[in-house]
């Protein structure tokens, strides 16, 4: 019979209830999850069940439990479901959305089984877990017996799910409560931090950091002001800025506190402050306005930034930049306007001259005999009679005129605002009679003169360049007129006898330009139509005249003692192009270098070849060098040291332009020399001139007899070459192999290694082949 006592179901309930208070007490929200899908894994239809529970707008896996066979594994995840890759996400969102339990059998899961559900699985159950009409949680079950087995063993844990909504609400409370302990952690760890930096910050930054309130009260600041001259020991907070700094300082800093707040804009200010230590510091200031949520101003920061070396460092460069424009505009010797100045100058003043309708006075001024004063007293005593002359020449003229310095001994006189030419008849005796008088340079006292030419604008020429043109011609007309004189530009003077001067003032300037280049002329071996060598020529590429011929500025050179700066030019040029072709795999022979007298002639020349061909990295038996015979027979003592220093050092010699001298053979045959080379004189009428072919047999015959070779110079013909051939001369060069051509020309010639004349080398190979077959007949 049924139970009827009324009192035997309540009693039933408070034994469930407490025994789910035993089950459940004193345990947190991963093992309450633990617990419950313990109990739902404990009937034997169910292999494996999990519980989902909704929090935060997120369904979350809070633990699963798996069967296999007797063993039981129960695990709390507490993992995202979008992680999850083995439940079926879609019917639990289902579920979660509808609120009702969903029966599955194995037909209805068969797009998931093997993915998601194990193959063995033959129906799936979920269960839902609702508060207030709302899923909170989805009790997912798994079960290898078949779905009515399955929904029996759910009805079994009625139980269960009367108690799982108290147990879930209790798990996400749990979990709320959690996460919020969890934020008050973080949030109280980044405030210990934020106070850490901040105190690191304010003890140890080198900078000056503090903040006032509205009322202008420090209310915190950093140690670095403890380093200014007016902060006590008990620092600066609560203070302010009239209890810490000077009246003045207080007044500009304060005025800028209110601007702060008044714009609430960021302001930046430069301060010298005084440090205890004495030294005055310069500070960046920069202030901004603090603001709380509602952006409104509670007070105003400081951060001060020692700028004081940087500011050093500025002023420096300020000052070395200011120095830089200076010596890129003046003459470093004599503190004049240099050239680039001058040209700045005059162009202002010809401007100026135009709009006046005036003239300008340019006066070219050169020393007279600066090259003995160098040669005889040298160079340092050529820079202190400059430095004077400078000082002379600003002294003699007005603050409005300009005085430069365009290189060497040339000067530069600019006179504006010229109506009368007596004016500057006037200025030029001034400065020839100023210019005149003794100066003490190293102990002597030294009376030099000057050579002024004049042109004027607007008659003379519309541009600087014109101007200083006229004027070079009118000083170098100064110059023929016996020195110490003024001379001005007219139209017709006469320019030839000029022409070579200018040539000499072109010259130094082609120098300092690099306006020469060298040429090469290769050398024939007469037997075998190879080239043995090159003679290295040097030309004059002039920026206006063109090429100008070695004829026209050589004896120049010479005359002016440039042919040493050009000498030494072209044997450092001819070293450095044979090693280029040394090393590019192109043997072209010796290379063979012109000397002349006075380049030879140096004190330790050997020394300076030396010294060349080790800064080149070239070898002393690739090189040869040429001496004329006039040269080699003068101090002919002298020459043999010279020629024996160089031959130990390995080096080719050869004697130039041999027969037009007077060769003593007791010298001579002293000479440490190699080669002979037959002056073209003697080779240009060879077949017709009988003197001419006895003076060359004599030569080729002395050189053999004395071990020595031989080389014609000026060969143009097939006759020539053939008389050399006949009378046993060794080589030759001229325009019937090939005229001298630029490296890169030269280079253009080489086959496979080989120097190939044009169409030449044909005619002596078919040559050596008649002789042969003369022979062999």
């Amino acid at each position: 019979m049924p139970n009827s006592d009324p009192a035997q179901p309540k009693h039933t309930a408070v034994e469930l209830i407490k025994k789910f208070q035993q089950l459940f007490t004193n345990l947190n929200h991963k093992q309450i999850a633990e617990r419950l899908v313990k109990l739902v894994i404990a009937k034997h239809t169910i292999q494996r069940a999990a519980l989902l529970i909704a929090r935060d707008n997120h369904i979350y896996v809070e633990a699963i439990a798996n069967r296999t066979g007797t063993h039981t594994a129960i695990n709390a995840i507490a993992t995202s479901l979008n992680r999850i890759n083995n439940l079926p996400s879609a019917f639990i969102h289902d579920v979660f959305e509808s609120g009702q339990a969903l029966a599955l059998s194995r037909s209805a899961m068969s797009g998931l089984i093997g993915k998601t559900i194990p193959v063995d699985t033959r129906a799936c159950f979920l269960h839902p877990i609702c508060e207030n009409q709302k899923t909170i949680a989805v009790f997912y079950m798994e079960s290898q017996d078949d779905l009515a087995s399955l929904q029996h063993a759910v009805q079994d844990l009625d139980t269960v799910w009367t108690f799982s909504s108290l147990l879930v609400r209790q798990v996400i409370d749990m979990w709320h409560h959690e996460e919020q302990a969890e934020r008050f952690r973080v949030a109280e760890q980044a405030l210990w931090a934020s106070e850490t930096y901040l105190n690191a910050i304010l003890n140890y930054s080198p900078t000056l950091i503090s903040v006032k309130d509205l009322d202008g009260n420090i209310v915190l600041a950093s140690e670095h002001y403890n380093q200014m001259a007016n902060v006590g020991e008990d620092g600066i907070v609560g203070k302010n800025v009239f209890d810490v700094y000077p009246k003045d300082v207080a007044q500009s800093m304060w005025e800028i506190d209110l601007a702060t707040k008044k714009t609430q804009q960021t302001y930046e200010v430069e301060l010298d402050l005084m440090h205890k230590d004495g030294t005055q510091h310069t500070y960046l200031l920069v202030k901004f306005p603090l603001r709380d949520k509602q952006q409104k101003a509670f007070g105003v920061c400081t951060i001060g930034t020692d700028i004081s070396e940087r500011k050093l460092a500025e002023t420096a460069l300020r000052e070395q930049q200011s120095r830089l424009n200076y010596m890129a505009f003046h003459d470093s010797l004599t503190s004049l306007p240099n050239r680039s100045l001058f040209y700045d100058r005059i162009y202002h003043g010809l401007a100026r001259a135009r709009r006046a309708n005036s003239r300008v006075a340019l006066m070219l001024l050169d020393i007279d005999r600066f090259k003995n004063i160098n040669d005889s007293l040298g160079h340092d005593a050529g820079d202190i009679l400059l430095k004077a002359i400078a000082t002379r020449l600003n002294e003699g003229v007005r603050d409005m005129d300009t005085v430069a310095r365009l290189g060497g001994d040339e000067f530069v006189v600019v006179l504006e605002g010229i109506h009368d030419i007596d004016d500057v008849i006037f200025v030029a005796n001034k400065l020839l009679s100023t210019l005149s008088r003794p100066i003490e340079v190293s102990g002597h006292s030294i009376s030099t003169t000057v050579s002024i030419g004049v042109s004027l604008f607007p008659e003379d020429g519309d541009d600087t360049d014109e101007l200083l043109k006229n004027a070079d011609i009118a000083m170098y007309k100064a110059k023929e007129a016996g020195k110490n004189n003024c001379q001005f530009y007219t139209k017709g003077m006469n320019a030839t006898a000029v022409n070579y001067l200018l040539l000499e003032n072109d010259l130094r300037r082609a120098i300092e330009q690099q306006q020469l280049t060298l040429y090469y002329q290769p050398q024939v071996d007469l037997k075998t139509g190879e080239m043995t060598g090159v003679e290295a020529l040097v030309r004059w590429q002039h920026p206006e005249r063109g090429i100008v011929s070695p004829a026209h500025f050589i004896p120049l050179a010479e005359e002016t003692g440039l042919i040493v700066p050009i000498g030494e030019w072209v044997l450092r040029e001819a070293c450095r192009q044979q090693k280029l072709w040394l090393d590019a795999g192109k043997y072209i022979g010796k290379i063979a270098v012109n000397l002349s007298p006075r380049q030879f002639r140096q004190k330790n020349f050997p020394g300076k070849v030396e010294a060349i061909l080790a800064e080149i990295g070239l070898a002393a038996k690739y090189l040869e060098l040429e001496i004329t015979e006039s040269c080699a027979m003068e101090h002919a003592g002298e020459t043999i040291n010279q020629l024996n220093q160089l031959n130990q050092m390995g080096m080719y010699l050869a004697i130039d332009d041999f027969g037009t001298g007077y060769s003593s053979l007791a010298y001579l045959q002293r000479f440490p020399v190699q080669k002979l080379k037959i002056d073209r004189s003697f080779i240009h009428d060879i077949h017709d001139d009988a003197n001419y072919a006895a003076i060359a047999k004599s030569i080729i015959g002395l050189a053999h007899n004395m071990q020595m070779r031989v080389i014609a110079e000026g060969v143009e013909n097939e006759g020539q070459a053939e008389w050399l051939r006949t009378h046993g001369c060794d080589q030759a060069q001229g325009f019937f192999y090939a005229k001298p051509m630029t490296a890169k020309q030269l280079e253009g010639h080489f086959r496979n290694g080989r120097f190939y004349f044009d169409g030449t080398v044909v005619r002596l190979e078919n040559h050596l082949r008649e002789q042969q077959l003369k022979v062999g007949a």
